[in-house]
Order: structure tokens, then C-alpha cells, then sequence
């Protein structure tokens, strides 16, 4: 509960708080690209869900003034100017916006669309976190361009600490925990992804972990033998724990599906690089507490 309040709070602070002195601000994004402005961003494109949320995180939705129509949250998002999809929005739209920046991701968008803005002359910083203290970077990195470093550090504090509670209150038998993407093919979420940071700071182990690849295929006797404590999958896969069941049949000996510890799961939640991917952490160690 004190996590929501906080994004609660963290998505109503959108008036901008002038903190930027006069100067030059530079930050390093994360294709190492040095990226300058001459004063605090008054029209902000986000191309990116994550980083949409990262921008009203530090206080900056007001500021921003065109989004992808996968931006959907906070609720406010949904009064902006929407732009195109992630793969392909739509340059001349954004370019009619007059952004003095757009913020793009490395996952989520594509080399195209990053091709074409630069060349426009559009100042870009390019997010592309791996990891939590990725996102940590993200959001001082936006901050510091915003000018609003005093309540990034705020907000970065307080998820230090949510952080710090989540490890607390992990347990000792690290369940194994697997992270379904696809079932045609059967994929998983491996080692070296988002998801297997946010499993491991929840208390479980990655079941995939041994498996080559950021995001492996697997076969169906290979998930025999894996035999998770628990499975996940995303809702955006559009099937329930009914379809997945009829559709492997032989997965009835899991010890996952005995104990029916197969749970849906918010693919916004637990996917998106963003300040929420606490409160995923926070819903799978309930998961895991339940076993």
C-alpha cells in the first residue's frame, strides 16, 4: 500500500518546479550519446510506456505533450496527443508537436524511427535499461535534463527503500519460478532479462536461468524436467490458465499445475521497464508466499 500511494503521488506531481538553474545541462544516454540542453524541456514526446511513466514519476506530465498508443499509465496519459504505435509512430505527427525532446527506448522502438528523428535534428535521449539499476539511471538521467534533480533524488530514495524492504522479506527457499512469453512457440524469459531481476528480487529462482539465450525456447519435455514451482505468463498473450492446460496436456504432472500455482499475470506490471516494476516484485513474492 505505501508503494501505490507513493505512484499515487508520484503521477499527480506534474507541475513543473523550476529547479533549473541557468546553463547547459548534459547527461550521457544509454547508447552513450552526449545529450545537451540550454534550458528545462518544455514539450516532451514519449515513444516508450516506461518511459512515459518515468516522465510523470519525476514530475514531468505536464511537459508532455505526445505519447504511443501503448502509453497507459498513469490515467492522464490518456489526454495526450497520441502519435503512431511503437514500431511505427508517426514522424511528421510528432514533428508538428514542436518537442524540444523526445525520449525513444531501445526495445520498444525501432532503429528507423531513431534514424529518422535524428536526422530531422530532433533532440533524442535513448533509454535502454537492462536491469533495475538501468531504470534507476533513466529516471536521474531525466531528471537531471528536466532540472529537477532534488525530487528525482526523492523519488529514487524512496525506491531504494521499497527495494531494500523486498529483499528484506524474501525467503529463504527460493522457489523456481517460470515466466512464459509464448506458447507457440514455447518461450521463456532466461538470465540476463528484466523479469529474471524482478524474480530474483521477490525471493524465487528463475527456472530458465540455465538455458542459453535472453529469451529461450523451450520444448515440452524440457519443461517436464524443469517441473517450476510456479508459472507466469503475461494476459497480453490473450489465453487463460484453461487454454494453456488444454493445450499441453501432459503438463498436469507439473507441480505448478497440481498446486495451481499458475497465475496471469499484468504484462504491464512485470514487463515494463519502469518505477512500478516494485509493485511486481511485491505481487510475485505474494505468489511465492502462497505456494
Amino acid at each position: 500500500m505505501l508503494l501505490v500511494t507513493l505512484l499515487m503521488q508520484m503521477a499527480a506531481c506534474n507541475r513543473p518546479s523550476h529547479e533549473m538553474p541557468r546553463g547547459t545541462r548534459s547527461v550521457r544516454d544509454d547508447l552513450g550519446r552526449d545529450v545537451r540542453l540550454d534550458r528545462a524541456p518544455r514539450r516532451i514526446v514519449s515513444l516508450a510506456p516506461s518511459l512515459t511513466e518515468m516522465l510523470y514519476a519525476v514530475g514531468a506530465g505536464a511537459q508532455v505533450v505526445g505519447v504511443t498508443s501503448y502509453c497507459d499509465y498513469p490515467p492522464e496519459v490518456s489526454q495526450k496527443t497520441v502519435v503512431g504505435d511503437l514500431v511505427t509512430p508517426n514522424i511528421e505527427r510528432i514533428l508538428s508537436l514542436k518537442p524540444d525532446l523526445v525520449l525513444i527506448s531501445v526495445e520498444g522502438n525501432s532503429q528507423r524511427t531513431f534514424s529518422s528523428l535524428e536526422q530531422l535534428g530532433v533532440r533524442l535521449f535513448v533509454s535502454n535499461p537492462r536491469d533495475i539499476e538501468g531504470v534507476y539511471k533513466s529516471m536521474r538521467d531525466i531528471g537531471a535534463l528536466l532540472g529537477e534533480e532534488k525530487r528525482t533524488k526523492s523519488i529514487l530514495d524512496s525506491l531504494h527503500a521499497e527495494e531494500g524492504r523486498l529483499r528484506d522479506l524474501r525467503g529463504t527457499g527460493r522457489p523456481s519460478v517460470l515466466m512464459l512469453l509464448s506458447l507457440q512457440p514455447l518461450m521463456a524469459a532466461g538470465n540476463s532479462t528484466f523479469i529474471d531481476e524482478v524474480i530474483t528480487l521477490a525471493g524465487g529462482r528463475n527456472a530458465a536461468e540455465a538455458l542459453r539465450g535472453s529469451y529461450p525456447t523451450l520444448n515440452r519435455e524440457l519443461l517436464l524436467r524443469m517441473n517450476p514451482d510456479i508459472v507466469l505468463y503475461p494476459d497480453d498473450m490473450g489465453v487463460d490458465e484453461t487454454q494453456v492446460r488444454r493445450g499441453f496436456p501432459e503438463w498436469r504432472d507439473l507441480d505448478a499445475m497440481k498446486r495451481g500455482a499458475v497465475y496471469r499475470i499484468n504484462a504491464d506490471l512485470f514487463l515494463r521497464p519502469g518505477p512500478r516494476v516494485f509493485m511486481a516484485a511485491a505481487q510475485l513474492q505474494e505468489m511465492l508466499a502462497r505456494r
